[in-house]
């Protein structure tokens, strides 16, 4: 039987290539044919070479412009860059059941990545996430393609993941099944060609049912910032005109353990039907000046959206933020506290609520059975209550309500602190501060209670709350006589922020190495008598000498 070969290819790869290119996705747009065009040529169905093969997210988009600036001469200028990213987005991006499971890529989120695919395990992730691979869906070609851009670049991937270095695998599987001989770069990609194709059908029904998100308009703010605790307010979204993806911004909010106030006022564009995209920044000077990026995800019934802003010369450090379309009743949103403690007397919790009338009194506030609420003062929408809990109420989380009005396992009644966990329970320090911004650390401390089994760290220990603690770090021994807590920074002692020392060698160290390596940080909480301790591991690493990709929000 005879063999066709195509400039190289077998036959079967032949059939492949041309199925792909029957997928590929036209482009109408002028700006993208005009920019991009004299590269990628477009074809007799508007199907541009290379980008019509490939969708991805307002990030994924963006960076590839900056790659071909950088690398290949592209001259855009800053609107022309924003249509381009706004069009490929909408037209080439993903649907929300793509995007979802890898939020955490875009809201720039220290995780651990679980379940990550054997096929990438050591290939995608020797070097970033699997995230950023996960975001973008393509043809096989174009998979392939990847492959090789990421060879002629990084030539070194060959010999440390793509490439097998040793010899092909000779014995059958357990199920009999003949030794599988590809490379880790080929098994890679005849995964990602099979689970993330080009074609899908979310896509297919995304696109076909994709509508503006008509967001303007008044919501409720509930945001959590570790270190700062929880924050409360309004946000007004005002459409920009002749646009229906863009919106000015206005936010107020407090947080609710300190009384501070903030008010952010920023721009948000809508990318594909779902994605916002924004940047705010305070609106007076001083520490919460600092510009917040903005990456949430709005719900299909255009009434809620959930994400995190942050800021940090790492995207370190923000805040998770969910919104809620305001109407005109009554909505509590959260307390500044939830751990209530048995036979505790004149204990202050602070409610916060929108649309909150005037004169709400003792008996319109419910903490359940076991917990009485004695006096109340209520100004600007925040409710203060004064509580006492009966020696013997039940131990567990509890609904609170104001007038109905009710806000599911905003309070927990507790015996006792067992033990405490850090979270994150491991987080990850850069040293900067001369060349190289520094990356922080934050830490917080939860209480929790023994569950039934009467046994610490077990599935059934119950969540208290954030408490105070004393923060220290101690040595993580990995060598002998080892020194890395002298060097490596400082924790604040009230609110577990760690900030790392300067970059680069230092005299005073031993062969003048950096002022890097592992510690534990410890908290301490003393309570009726008690200490109870928790720690969590450290890791203070150097700069990231080179970003190709600038960070920045589209």
């Amino acid at each position: 039987m005879a063999v066709v070969l195509l400039f190289g290819m077998s036959a079967v790869h032949a059939q492949s290539q041309a199925a792909s290119n029957a997928a590929g996705i036209p482009i109408d747009n002028t700006t993208v044919r005009a920019t991009c065009g004299g590269c990628h040529k477009p074809d007799d169905l508007g199907r541009m070479s290379r980008i019509s093969y490939q969708r991805n997210t307002p990030e994924g988009w963006q960076d590839t412009i900056k790659r071909m600036m950088a690398l290949n001469g592209l001259k855009m200028d800053p609107a022309a860059g924003r249509e381009v990213v706004r069009y490929l987005s909408n037209n080439l991006g993903l649907a929300p059941e793509e995007a979802r499971p890898v939020a955490y890529e875009v809201e720039r989120r220290l995780i651990d990545e679980k379940d990550i695919a054997p096929e990438l395990q050591g290939v995608c992730n020797a070097c970033h996430s699997t995230g950023r691979v996960l975001s973008q869906r393509r043809t096989r070609e174009e998979w392939e393609l990847l492959m090789t851009m990421h060879r002629g670049w990084y030539p070194l991937v060959d010999r440390q993941v793509f490439r097998r270095m040793g010899p092909a695998p000779k014995e059958r599987s357990a199920d009999g099944r003949p030794p599988d001989t590809r490379h880790p770069h080929e098994k890679a990609v005849d995964y990602l060609a099979k689970a993330y194709p080009l074609n899908t059908a979310e896509w297919d029904r995304w696109s076909a049912a994709r509508r503006p998100a008509r967001i303007g308009g008044e919501w409720t703010v509930s945001a959590y910032e570790p270190g700062k605790g929880p924050a409360f307010g309004r946000l007004v979204l005002t459409p920009v005109a002749e646009s229906d993806d863009e919106f000015t911004s206005d936010v107020m909010f407090t947080y609710a353990r300190t009384g501070e106030q903030v008010r952010r006022t920023g721009r948000v564009t809508v990318y594909t039907g779902f994605q916002w995209r924004g940047r705010s920044s305070a609106a007076t000077g001083g520490p919460g000046a600092d510009v917040f990026r903005e990456v949430m995800f709005v719900d299909r019934d255009l009434r809620r959206i959930e994400g995190r802003w942050f800021t940090g010369g790492y995207d370190e450090s923000g805040m998770d933020v969910t919104l809620i379309r305001a109407g005109g009743d009554l909505t509590l949103l959260g307390t500044d506290r939830a751990s209530l403690k048995r036979g505790a007397t004149g204990v202050t919790v602070k409610l916060f609520a929108v649309n909150l009338p005037d004169g709400v009194q003792a008996r319109e506030i419910d903490f359940g059975s076991g917990v009485t609420v004695t006096q109340v003062s209520s100004s600007g929408g925040v409710v203060t209550a004064t509580v006492s809990v009966a020696a013997d109420a039940a131990v567990g989380p509890r609904d609170v309500a104001v007038r109905g009005s009710v806000r599911p396992a905003a309070a927990v009644v507790y015996d006792r602190i067992d033990s405490l966990r850090i979270t994150p329970e491991w987080n990850l320090a850069r040293t900067g501060g001369v060349s190289f911004p520094k990356r922080l650390a934050q830490f917080e401390a939860v209480a929790y209670a023994n569950g039934p089994d009467r046994r610490p760290g077990t599935d059934d220990d119950m969540r208290i709350d954030v408490v105070d603690a004393q923060w220290s770090l101690t040595e993580y021994t990995a060598t002998l006589n080892d020194d890395d807590v002298k060097f490596v920074g400082r924790i604040n002692e009230s609110t577990g922020l760690f900030t790392p020392n300067a970059e680069g060698p230092n005299p005073q160290r031993s062969g003048e190495r950096n002022n890097i390596g592992d510690v534990w940080v410890v908290a301490t909480v003393s309570e009726g008598g008690q200490v109870v301790r928790g720690r969590a591991h450290l890791l203070v690493s150097p700069p990231v000498y080179m970003r190709f990709d600038p960070t920045v929000t589209p």
